[in-house]
């Protein structure tokens, strides 16, 4: 299951990926398609797109691999939808595959957007993954019709030739490179503010803290967890923004790498409130001192460096 974005959410996208021009170019055409055959939104699109691309990166090993698994997995999820107002929408197969199809298309031309103008012919890193893409889908009549559509357009609605900046999705630095400078000044206001709450330990994770700064910029960077750190809780703690999230990354970190650091200690400097709870629960999922998913700790693990299982 997937869920409905809030209107808020979406705008707060929208600055995040306005200055592509790749998004600028699939936008009409998303629209086209979420008025002629009830597609998920442009602003969605790109979102679970950006997800994928985020499982991707983490992947350290034949990404190309995961291609036909993220696709299975999106034919599913997009099956029902939780609304805003708190129901279910259910979807036929067909238009959960549409979507999934939608989505994978808009994926792959992202990743071949990394390839310079003039070296089409060479080898890329990104080859692989787009190859399976096409390989997978090259038969499907929605692939076909997105593809013929995406190349057709060749102008902008100015009438001058749409020229489209080369970006590697697959580079987290370009993902803020193409925000614009609303969503780059709240990415960067969070980074900081992450800096400033667990300043605190900073003494106490020694050689460690570069590495805890540069997670908190990676965490930062991705849409989902920025959408949870954002979710403040718990309420009215002095941190302002979601302190059980930020213990739960703390607890973790220090379990992912070893550290020999006491919790015990990091709780006694870290806030005005015991957070102990926080920092040792950063796996009890669903419970209350735990404010991330399994899939968010298993994101997050990644980005700490854990090696694969």
């Amino acid at each position: 299951m997937i869920e409905e974005l809030p209107r808020e959410e979406q705008d707060r996208l929208h600055h995040r990926y306005r200055n592509s021009d790749l998004f600028r170019h699939w936008s009409p055409l998303l629209c086209q398609l979420e008025w002629e055959l009830e597609e998920l939104d442009m602003t969605s699109v790109w979102w679970h797109t950006e997800r994928q691309i985020e499982t991707l990166r983490q992947t350290q090993h034949d990404r190309d691999e995961m291609i036909a698994y993220l696709f299975k997995q999106m034919r599913e999820d997009f099956k029902s939808i939780k609304l805003l107002n708190g129901t279910t929408l259910v979807r036929t197969d067909d238009q959960a595959e549409q979507s999934a199809v939608t989505v994978m298309c808009v994926l792959m031309t992202q990743l071949m957007n990394a390839v310079e103008p003039e070296h089409e012919e060479e080898d890329f890193d990104n080859r692989p993954m787009c190859v399976a893409i096409a390989n997978l889908l090259r038969n499907h009549p929605h692939f076909i019709m997105l593809m013929d559509r995406f190349f057709k357009r060749m102008k902008n609605n100015k009438g001058e030739k749409i020229v489209i900046t080369p970006a590697d999705p697959m580079n987290i630095e370009a993902v803020l490179a193409e925000m614009d400078e609303t969503a780059r000044k709240e990415i960067e206001a969070m980074i900081e503010k992450l800096s400033d709450v667990t300043m605190p330990i900073k003494s106490l994770l020694g050689d460690n803290w570069q590495q805890w700064e540069n997670v908190c910029r990676k965490v930062c960077l991705s849409p989902e967890l920025m959408k949870v750190l954002r979710d403040i809780s718990p309420r009215n703690n002095d941190w302002g923004i979601n302190q059980k999230m930020v213990c739960n990354m703390i607890g973790l970190f220090c379990n992912v790498n070893e550290l020999t650091v006491s919790l015990n200690s990091i709780n006694n400097v870290l806030a005005d409130t015991n957070v102990g709870s926080y920092l040792r629960n950063h796996a009890d999922f669903g419970g209350y001192n735990c404010a991330i998913t399994r899939a968010q700790h298993n994101t997050l693990k990644k980005m700490m460096g854990a090696e694969e299982q």
